[in-house]
């Protein structure tokens, strides 16, 4: 039987170069959608608690947002509350490319599980989260589990 790990890093993998493909005609990279769909979500995040809600390294969302500042998606601002952190805005460039990225989204869930009751549906998302789960524990212990 093939590694469970495997087969959802190739999945992931093919994910990404679909959402490569169709994110391109907004000027953004495969992976911005997570950025832009947590900074609409929650406006005004700091870089930290951005880059543990979506499992990166401070320094990736570092680059990654200087990349989506400079094409205008967001903006950073240090905090009036502390110095030392930087909050994250979208910008309206960012909100109305939102639909855009859902609806890329949503085509790829559909698509990839054509086919698929309702009930099967629900069912294997259920299932992933119980997998998610275990591995933030497993990462992460109990204490950091989003």
């Amino acid at each position: 039987m093939e590694s469970t790990m495997r087969l959802i890093n190739r999945i992931a993998r093919l994910a990404q170069l679909y959402r490569e493909k169709e994110l391109a005609k907004y000027g953004l990279g495969g992976m911005h959608h997570t950025y832009i769909l947590n900074i609409c979500r929650n406006p005004g995040i700091t870089q930290d608690q951005l880059a543990k809600l979506i499992f990166v390294n401070k320094s990736n969302v570092t680059r990654q947002l200087a990349s989506l500042e400079k094409a205008g998606f967001v903006t950073r601002q240090v905090s009036a509350q502390d110095a030392r952190k930087i909050e994250v805005y979208p910008t309206a460039k960012a909100e109305s490319t939102l639909p855009a990225i859902q609806h890329i989204l949503k085509e790829w869930n559909q698509e990839l599980m054509a086919g698929w009751s309702e009930a099967r549906q629900q069912n294997f998302i259920a299932e992933l989260e119980q997998l998610l789960t275990r591995a933030q524990t497993m990462t992460y212990g109990e204490e950091e589990k989003t």
